[in-house]
Order: C-alpha cells, then structure tokens, then sequence
C-alpha cells in the first residue's frame, strides 16, 4: 500500500513497482480505466503482484469508504468503483474533572478529536484556561464510524453537557434545512456567539492544561485593560468576531500590534505579535476565527504571548467576563423538528447518565 504523492500516477507508481510496460498498457485499456486515471494526492493505491510481477489485484482507495478495484480475471481487468457498509454507533461518556479536561478525558478512552470538538463547541462561553474549576464535568453522546464492523473514524458530537462552577451547558447538534450541521440550546439558541471567548485554541496554549500548575498556562489579569496568553511562540492568533481592521502596526510597548472594529460598540486589540499575517491590511475585512497574526514578545513583553483587549463602547472590558451578544439562533422553520429531535437527545443523555450512577 502507498500514499499517492506530488506528481504519482498509475502509470508511474507501477513501473516504480517494476511491473511491465505491456502489462500497464493491458491495465489502462480495460474498461472502466477512466475510474483511476485521476488519482489524487494523499489517497492510497495498494497492489498485489504474482511471481512473473503481473498485477492480480489494484485497489485505489478513495477514503475510508469508497475506492476502485482492479481484479485480473481470465487474462482481463474487471474495474469497478465500490462504496463500503457503513454504521454509526453512539458512544457515551461522562468525565469529573480534578485536574485536566484533556488528560482525564483521554483517560476516559474519549479519542483526542472529540475532546478538542468539545472544546469547540463550548469556546464560546467557556475560557477554557481560566474557567475551569476541580469538580467541573462534561457529559457527551459522540459517534464512531464503523466499516464493515471496523472503527474507522471518529464521528461527531450529538450532544454534550459540561456542567462549569456550578452552570450547565447543553449543546445539541442540529442538521438545519440547508444542510449545514450547527449546535444550538435546548430552546434553540446558536451556541456560537458573535464573539469567540479566547483568541488563541486551547491546543496553542497547553493541549494537556493541568488545574494545579498555575504558571505559564493560567493568564493574567490586568486591571480592566485586558488578558494574557501565554502560548508557544508563532500560534497563530485569531479575530474573536467578524470586522475590519482599523490599525496593523508597532505601537509602543504594545509592540505588534491589530486593532479591529466590529461594529460601532464592538472592537478588539491584539498585541506583542511576533509578525503579522501577510494579508492583514488597514481597511481589510476578517472572518472570525481567521488567523491575524502570531504570537511573540515585541514591545514591552518579558515573554512570548498574547496581550489581548476587548472594547465595548471605546472603553476597556474584562474579555473573560464580558456577555457575549449570540450568532442566529434557530430558524422558524426548523424550530418544531429541532424541539422534538432536543427532547428525544437530552432523553438518550439522561439514560445513560442515570445507567452511570
């Protein structure tokens, strides 16, 4: 089996494989040759060769699922595209946090990618390197995805509890009309908010965040101006909202500095950047979550982080503590099928997290 690379096709990868001309040439003009001779970068082609070096059998695999199959039958290649069984299984866990959401979440056998969905989902309300306290938890139902009875991918969150000094937060994954899967409140409300709560992912800042170190990864507060963030050098630093950006300069000891506005009220600052982002220009407009600039000590900074303001009405407001205003909430027309599919998830939940006790 191999990883197809920059500039491999069938042909190439097979003569590498040291199979001959005339065989390749029988291969490429069976029928349905056209269904490999596109093969993408990154997918995988695995071959099976007898003594004489003759291709018996060609799989190019798609995905986990889907790929085409070359069979030698009878001095004749049989191709076809194929599409394997796939299940779904729901998988429940519940995880009291002492020390680390991430480690004892591992420890819980919950696969890395769900724990950093989870993250994502809540990174909204939660400040995940300041909000978290010993004796918070998280409940959650996630898929795998099995083919032909074996995991082979890890699915999505369907619906996730995390219960944060003493307030519970409820996140239910919802297919809308269009399509697009987002997670909303039992009553419908978008978890999502005009504004991220951190402007750097909590992987940046410490994947494995332990309770009981509280220095270099717990921030600190300075009175009312804003936030520090400790992480490596060069993360990359996030617009928290939608807006343009109004200045991308040096500004003192606030050293590299992005300043955006998202509305008359809204604006955010981001400073001692190491650089910026190439396209970040004075007037340009930036998506929230898209990368600005990257993490770094010019300035007055003895080490490398993010100095980070949040702004409501020109005036400093604490970033960690600030209510937030929301993204769309439900729509009406999606509003009836979404309560049913809530009551009949959090039901599943509360099974299980009775089955748990």
């Amino acid at each position: 089996e191999s990883l197809i690379k920059r500039n491999d096709t069938l042909v190439s990868i097979l003569k590498k494989m040291g199979v001959s001309s005339d065989n390749i040439t029988t291969l490429i003009n069976s029928e349905n040759s056209h269904l490999l001779s596109k093969i993408k970068i990154g997918e995988k082609i695995s071959v099976t060769t007898n003594e004489e070096n003759i291709v018996f059998s060609l799989d190019y695999i798609k995905d986990f699922k889907t790929g085409v199959k070359a069979e030698l039958i009878k001095d004749i290649y049989k191709i076809k595209s194929y599409e394997l069984d796939i299940e779904k299984v729901k998988v429940y866990k519940t995880v009291r946090i002492e020390e680390s959401l991430y480690s004892e979440g591992l420890k819980a056998k919950i696969p890395d990618s769900v724990l950093m969905d989870l993250v994502y989902i809540y990174g909204w309300d939660i400040d995940f390197t300041h909000d978290i306290r010993p004796g918070d938890s998280y409940s959650l139902i996630y898929e795998e995805v099995l083919v032909n009875g074996l995991k082979k991918q890890n699915g999505d969150i369907l619906i996730a509890e995390f219960i944060n000094q003493g307030r519970k937060h409820i996140a239910i994954r919802y297919e809308l009309q269009s399509g697009k899967s987002e997670y909303f409140s039992p009553d419908g409300k978008n978890v999502k908010k005009a504004f991220l709560r951190s402007p750097v992912k909590f992987s940046y800042i410490s994947s494995r965040y332990d309770l009981k170190r509280k220095h270099p990864i717990l921030h600190k507060i300075r009175a009312h101006t804003g936030v520090d963030y400790v992480a490596q050098r060069s993360s990359p630093v996030r617009a928290t909202g939608d807006g343009t950006v109004v200045f991308s300069s040096r500004k003192g000891g606030y050293g590299n500095v992005v300043e955006i506005k998202h509305s008359e009220d809204y604006s955010t600052r981001y400073a001692h950047l190491n650089r910026f982002r190439a396209k970040i220009k004075v007037g340009g407009k930036v998506k929230q979550s898209e990368t600005i600039g990257y993490v770094g000590r010019t300035g007055t900074a003895t080490g490398d982080h993010l100095h980070y303001e949040f702004r409501v009405n020109g005036k400093h407001t604490n970033p960690v503590t600030v209510k937030l205003p929301n993204a769309k909430p439900i729509h009406e027309n999606d509003k009836d099928s979404y309560g049913l599919h809530a009551k009949k998830i959090i039901a599943d939940l509360k099974k299980y997290q009775n089955l748990s006790f």
